[in-house]
């Protein structure tokens, strides 16, 4: 009898800290780097990413190594991308995606924030990048609102 309490008594002393962990690391977390919002006007690959014609948000919460950008329609996680690398970039620029068109298909290469004086860069698969080097390529730039403005 005696056993099954204390086992009981741990048992609860484990998931109370096992608690404080999580919602402490909840409170800790990030607060937006940057925020902002694009309206595709064709349907779009962003990293592995398929994204539909339509209104888009997005986060970023580091410029850090790995960057990483959430993109969300709606209310709605569509996507996570990595870049593949990140460099200075010209702050006097308006910030935008720059997307690459081969025949009907488009893949956004370039997120330039020019806010932070940042690009981030967007590799096509290596398969992908084959058939891209061997047709005609458009460039193209989506704009983006960045934090409301």
């Amino acid at each position: 009898m005696k056993t099954n309490r204390t086992s009981g008594m741990v048992r609860n002393l484990v998931l109370t800290l096992a608690s404080a962990f999580i919602f402490a690391g909840i409170a800790s977390a990030q607060a937006p780097v940057c925020k902002g919002e694009f309206t595709l006007p064709f349907a779009a690959q962003w990293g592995r990413a398929t994204l539909a014609a339509g209104d888009y948000t997005f986060t970023l919460t580091s410029t850090g190594q790995p960057t990483i950008v959430q993109i969300a329609q709606g209310t709605r996680n569509v996507a996570l991308v990595m870049a593949q690398s990140t460099s200075t970039a010209d702050a006097s620029k308006e910030s935008e995606l720059i997307v690459t068109r081969s025949g009907d298909h488009a893949r956004i290469r370039v997120l330039h924030l020019a806010e932070l004086g940042t690009d981030l860069f967007y590799a096509a698969p290596k398969a992908e990048s084959r058939e891209m080097a061997s047709a005609p390529e458009l460039i193209q730039s989506v704009p983006l609102i960045l934090n409301g403005k």
